[in-house]
């Protein structure tokens, strides 16, 4: 158990640490109409707010990251963000964890692992019931199967 003093001395060391580090570019409010240097403007008719308790952004800036499964440090840059939020609708609090190298083995993947589930249910219980079973149409899953039997 730490002391009142070491856990305050901790406190102080983080705050220390956080203020160091690039903050985010605020404006103040009587400057809301001007988009930093570098910035791609945000069109809020196309941004859709999923009931954040955020505001929505009025515009975009690089951000950079470090990649969650190579740790590879990478930027998401402004028209990434600007094509995620407005054109995929993703979640105004989401953010960019993987490189596109680690994205794409990890589609890959889930691809592979989907197919192998798929198969195997086609295996089991016949193209009608696997169908049924995964609410999908049947000439959908005949597509894949012969997709899979090219590849």
């Amino acid at each position: 158990m730490k002391s009142g003093r070491q856990r305050r001395q901790e406190i102080l060391l983080r705050r220390r640490a956080r203020s160091s580090q690039p903050h985010r570019h605020v404006l103040p409010p009587w400057e809301v109409d001007r988009i930093p240097r570098g910035a791609v403007a945000a069109d809020l008719d196309k941004l859709w707010h999923d009931n954040t308790y955020g505001s929505r952004p009025l515009y975009y800036l690089n951000t950079s990251f470090t990649c969650i499964d190579c740790g590879k440090s990478e930027v998401w840059t402004a028209v990434q963000q600007k094509w995620w939020y407005e054109e995929a609708k993703g979640k105004i609090d989401s953010r960019a964890n993987r490189c596109r190298d680690c994205r794409r083995m990890r589609r890959l993947r889930r691809s592979q692992d989907r197919r192998v589930h798929v198969e195997g249910m086609m295996a089991k219980y016949g193209l009608e019931q696997t169908a049924s079973r995964l609410s999908m149409p049947i000439d959908v899953l005949v597509r894949l199967r012969e997709q899979w039997e090219k590849s």
